[in-house]
């Protein structure tokens, strides 16, 4: 499922986010970096989603993190329940790495993330 069919979240929390050496062209120029992230999106009847997400970047020189709209995927990996599962985020952040390559044809036949080059350390909220 695609965010083309998203609900109305009224909260959002990221679990995981990292920076990553990427490629993807577009409109004539290639997107260097992505945003990876698995959240916690809340609806508005309080159940909780979780999501995969990447998000291409220009990333133009090292101070360079502007996080564009315009080129993502993202896919809703699990609905449903009340509260945040420990053991479930454990679980999807050991698949992210497949599910995003999995969405990246989406996007363009040559996107890809270079998950070995991280730009930053992960963060965990």
């Amino acid at each position: 499922m695609n965010d083309a069919i998203k609900k109305d979240w009224i909260d959002a929390i990221d679990v995981y986010s990292q920076y990553f050496h990427a490629s993807c062209p577009f409109e004539g120029s290639v997107r260097k970096a992505a945003l990876v992230k698995l959240s916690v999106l809340k609806e508005e009847n309080r159940e909780l989603s979780y999501q995969v997400s990447a998000s291409f970047m220009p990333y133009e020189d090292e101070e360079d993190f502007r996080v564009p709209d315009d080129l993502r995927v993202s896919r809703i990996v699990f609905s449903g329940t009340k509260r945040r599962v420990k053991k479930k985020e454990e679980e999807f952040l050991n698949e992210i790495r497949g599910k995003i390559d999995a969405l990246l044809p989406q996007l363009n036949e040559e996107a890809c993330i270079d998950w070995d080059r991280p730009l930053h350390e992960a963060r965990y909220g």
